[in-house]
């Protein structure tokens, strides 16, 4: 697990208990705005016609912190421009003229608000004691613009307000937040606030909302008749939410999210930790900034990032579900495996270009015939044909099942929205032979997330489990930074598979990036060993067909074992592949982290762990005439096509 930097109370293993100090910045904004006014002994009875009021201060959200100490969720004091209407104005028509005429008294660059006549009326009418603000939280260079000068009757209120400073590097994960409630301009309700309260509106902000909104505080005001403020005192103070520290590791996600903009296509990268489910980086691209959103965001704005070329607010790696393609293979041979029908290396298939199934051909990616070979040597050249065969022969029920057990078609446990479950295909209605076909090489009704995918890796990876995901890893005490709760690694489900299968698999994705024949090869390190599986697949996209592609798998290495799932997607009609268009953006991530492990917490393993695995080549057969034609069988489910047992048609 990696460490928090500078953690007292984290040892090597990242370990630490309850009342160990944790890193910590200065007391979260608590008070903004809120110091103590009194003009006597007795203010309230002695200031004529005076107001009594009680708000509510809403408290400052929970602090987000990576594992590596970078915040990545804080409080600041903002500043928004108010007007008293009870010392401005004489009446309702007065307060309407002089609000409609302020915009000709600042600097184009300052925002106001767009008052309706209606809405500054009624707040004369009932609460022209209580500010009218009339702008939005003002950023820095909008501030600047005011000069330092306020037209008369315009005050300055401070209020707390949200920021991201790492800003559009972990906007799909933390997301942003929005007014759960705008200022009011009608009567006085039994509950007001000193400045809208917010809510979580995207990531973890929202579905973490209860847990990182705090307590709020209360804050009483006596104001005169004249709308001056004489006097207030806080009844009780707020509290902020505490401290959460991610898994992220910030260097990670940044480096995760530089190899997806240096490949120019829409994408996402996933890396976990195979054994303790820690989400070490998981990025979207393209993404936006979610300081945006902080103070309102304007409708243009909001409407060109809505309907922005390639969604930006869309996160392609916990919400996005494709075709996974190929990098599926390792599962429907598992299955195989499982089922009995795939003996080891002892169970053959050839390789032709295509095949004819139930009256539809179906293609191999290359136009070579091979002759036989077995599950290993399939893995590493990614032999459709020699999968259409295994699924047809193994049925679609140990498909599914296996599938499941790696987590895909269910949605992993993440505080995030809109996580997909992907699907696994109903193995009742998708057993029919051209169902299988699809169902053998990852497409028609497969789908699967890129964290599905990482996810699935681990457990390849570490051979037992799912590791259930963690992305929030401990929880900490605003002030003190002592530790309150730490988040344990859990395992989702368990893979129940026969190690031996497990490692022909393993042996097969050795190959796809260490064998001279592997579709994989750009992925190759020498220090650690990298396993992996590439796939290309079609994406419908607005009704158009886009091509995806894929590289999936893990490093053998541990102190952290990652694992990694990599899509990216085609612009227009290009034509993508695993090998040439995702394999380098993995490859490019996992050289620099194993390259600078002091600066990415990891370990260099000392050698591999597994021997170099014998992979048995199968050779080029002449070119048949007539494509083969694979048929149902009248009893008993479909033909079995074992090469030295079985039936065999050519």
């Amino acid at each position: 697990m990696l460490g928090l930097a500078g953690t007292p109370g984290a040892g090597e293993d990242g370990e630490s208990s309850a009342g160990e100090s944790a890193p910590s910045e200065p007391p979260p904004v608590a008070e903004v705005g809120i110091e103590a006014i009194d003009y006597g002994a007795t203010p309230m009875t002695t200031v004529p016609d005076g107001i009594v009021k009680t708000f509510r201060i809403p408290a400052p959200r929970s602090r987000i912190v990576s594992a590596d100490g970078v915040t990545l969720a804080r409080n600041r004091v903002g500043k928004r421009l108010v007007l008293p209407l009870a010392k401005s104005a004489v009446s309702a028509d007065a307060a309407v003229a002089l609000v409609a005429g302020l915009r000709s008294r600042f600097d184009e660059s300052v925002p106001l608000f767009s008052l309706d006549e209606a809405d500054v009326r009624k707040h004369y009418e009932h609460r022209p004691w209580i500010p009218l603000a009339i702008s939005p939280t003002l950023s820095a260079e909008s501030v600047a613009a005011l000069g330092g000068g306020l037209p008369e009757g315009v005050s300055v209120q401070e209020v707390s307000v949200r920021e991201y400073p790492e800003g559009e590097l972990t906007a799909h994960l933390i997301g942003y937040t929005g007014v759960s409630l705008p200022d009011q301009h009608g009567p006085v309700a039994r509950v007001e606030y000193a400045w809208p309260p917010t809510e979580g509106r995207a990531g973890m902000e929202t579905i973490l909302d209860e847990q990182i909104r705090g307590s709020d505080g209360e804050v009483l005001r006596l104001y005169d008749a004249d709308g001056d403020l004489r006097h207030q005192e806080i009844v009780r103070k707020p509290t902020a939410g505490n401290t959460l520290v991610l898994s992220i590791h910030l260097g990670m996600q940044r480096l995760a999210r530089e190899q997806l903009e240096r490949s120019g296509r829409p994408g996402a990268f996933v890396a976990v930790d195979a054994d303790t489910g820690d989400i070490l980086a998981m990025v979207s691209h393209p993404t936006f900034d979610p300081n945006l959103f902080e103070g309102g965001i304007s409708a243009e704005t909001f409407a060109s990032l809505a309907e922005g070329k390639d969604a930006p607010l869309f996160d392609r790696a916990v919400a996005g579900a494709y075709p996974p393609g190929s990098t599926f293979k390792p599962f429907v041979a598992l299955a195989g495996m499982e089922a009995g029908e795939i003996h080891g290396t002892n169970t053959l298939y050839p390789g032709p270009p295509g095949l004819t199934i139930d009256g539809r051909y179906f293609k191999n990616w290359s136009s070579d015939s091979f002759g036989p070979m077995d599950v290993c040597y399939a893995l590493v050249t990614s032999c459709n044909t020699w999968f259409y065969q295994a699924a047809l022969n193994t049925g679609a029920g140990p498909i599914a099942d296996v599938s499941t057990r790696f987590g895909l078609g269910t949605a992993p446990l993440l505080p995030l929205p809109s996580v997909a479950a992907g699907n696994i295909p109903n193995p009742e209605s998708y057993g029919d032979p051209r169902s299988l076909a699809n169902f053998a090489i990852g497409q028609g009704q497969v789908l699967t997330s890129p964290v599905q995918m990482a996810l699935a890796m681990a457990a390849l990876a570490n051979g037992e489990f799912v590791p259930q995901p963690r992305l929030v890893r401990e929880t900490v005490d605003p002030r003190l930074g002592t530790l309150i709760l730490r988040n344990p690694p859990r395992k989702a489900s368990l893979l129940r598979l026969r190690p031996e299968d497990i490692n022909l698999i393993r042996d097969g994705m050795w190959g796809v990036v260490n064998y001279s024949g592997g579709t994989a090869g750009r992925a190759a390190m020498r220090n650690p060993v990298v396993y992996g599986k590439t796939g290309t697949s079609q994406w419908s996209v607005g009704g158009r067909m886009r091509s995806l592609a894929w590289f999936t798998g893990w490093v053998d290495a541990k102190n952290p074992r990652i694992a990694f799932a990599v899509v990216t997607q085609g612009k227009g009609s290009e034509t993508l592949s695993g090998g040439r268009s995702a394999a380098p953006i993995a490859a490019g991530f996992l050289r620099r982290i194993y390259g600078e492990t002091e600066t990415y917490a990891v370990t260099l393993p000392k050698a591999p762990s597994r021997d170099r695995p014998a992979i048995i080549a199968a050779a080029i057969i002449p070119p048949v005439e007539e494509p083969v034609e694979i048929e149902p069988r009248r009893r008993g489910g479909l033909l079995r096509f074992l090469f030295g047992g079985g039936r065999r048609t050519f």
